[in-house]
């Protein structure tokens, strides 16, 4: 696994950033958050950006964050939940890693995001309208998401139970490569 990167995607609540610091620990890699990247190079909170700049600029700098982090070494990579859907961002995750689905139902999710004031997409809207929202997303998303090149199922499953898993998937892959 050495010179490689593992992509973690999924929806919101998937668990990306919690499994992330775990698997690359497994591992012996570091690891990196997307989001996290982006708070830190622009100063602002991933809410503010898609407050006072719009979704269309939070999705340039996902891009060109996952363009960096794909140019640099090995490590475990947290990417946010939309940023698969962007066809550059598909194919360089894919060209240089490891493409891990994590994969959660809407239900979860409502129960782990909840009213969490800093998932933008469901900012304002009622548990109704978040429910609405959620499943409307993950049936556009979940096709392109059904294309990495590994799925381990999340719902209810506890994050060090998931790095093990997706750590042994990983192993088994070499052993056959």
């Amino acid at each position: 696994m050495e010179g490689m990167k593992i992509y973690l995607i999924g929806f919101m609540g998937a668990g990306k950033s919690t499994v992330a610091p775990i698997l690359a620990d497994k591992l012996g890699l570091e690891w990196v958050d997307t989001d996290d990247l982006i708070e830190e190079k622009e100063g602002l909170s991933i809410p503010e950006i898609f407050e006072y700049y719009g979704e269309d600029r939070f999705r340039e700098l996902e891009r060109e964050t996952i363009e960096e982090v794909s140019q640099s070494g090995p490590k475990v990579v947290a990417v946010g939940g939309g940023a698969p859907m962007d066809e550059k961002n598909w194919k360089r995750m894919k060209s240089t890693g490891e493409v891990v689905y994590l994969e959660i139902g809407p239900e979860e999710v409502l129960g782990r995001v909840g009213s969490d004031g800093n998932r933008p997409l469901l900012a304002g809207l009622d548990r109704e309208e978040r429910k609405e929202k959620i499943d409307k997303l993950l049936k556009i998303r979940h096709p392109r998401y059904n294309k990495a090149d590994h799925v381990v199922l999340c719902n209810g499953t506890g994050a060090t139970v998931l790095a093990d898993e997706i750590t042994r998937k990983l192993a088994e892959e070499n052993e056959l490569g």
